[in-house]
């Protein structure tokens, strides 16, 4: 009886290391590793700017509301605002709060704006868009006070 066949008995070759063809992969690999690597972080970036966006909306509109039923900019819309952008991990001081008029009578129209320099965390997407991206939200709404203060 003959000794069973391997692998190995039809090529010889293929117990040998460091041959030409292992270091077209680890070239290949190093390759694609990088894009996907690059292709991952700047999708994770991508997410934490519409992220920024949203809670900048969010925050605009919260202080819109409070403005509507306050009669203009007071206190409270200025804490609501704030409360909304520390919920969203993003500093108040940071952020552009501009309430008008900062009285309003009853029907008028009220405009909440923030604007905000997002700050571009990939050096490589920073050579594209520049260091931040500025992202602004505007909501108007009408003034619901019906007596002043």
């Amino acid at each position: 009886m003959s000794p069973p066949l391997t692998p190995e008995a039809h090529n010889p070759g293929s117990k040998r290391r460091g041959t030409a063809e292992s270091g077209v992969v680890l070239v290949e690999f190093v390759l694609v590793a990088g894009l996907l690597l690059l292709l991952c972080f700047g999708m994770i970036e991508l997410g934490l700017l519409v992220n920024a966006k949203l809670v900048l909306a969010a925050a605009a509109r919260e202080g819109a509301r409070r403005a509507a039923v306050e009669g203009g900019a007071t206190a409270g819309v200025y804490h609501k605002i704030t409360e909304q952008l520390e919920l969203g991990n993003i500093h108040a001081d940071e952020v552009d709060i501009r309430i008008s008029p900062a009285r309003a009578a009853y029907g008028s129209a009220i405009t909440v704006t923030l604007s905000y320099d997002y700050p571009v965390f990939m050096p490589l997407l920073r050579s594209v868009f520049g260091a931040t991206v500025h992202l602004q939200s505007e909501v108007t709404t009408r003034s619901e006070r019906v007596r002043g203060p």
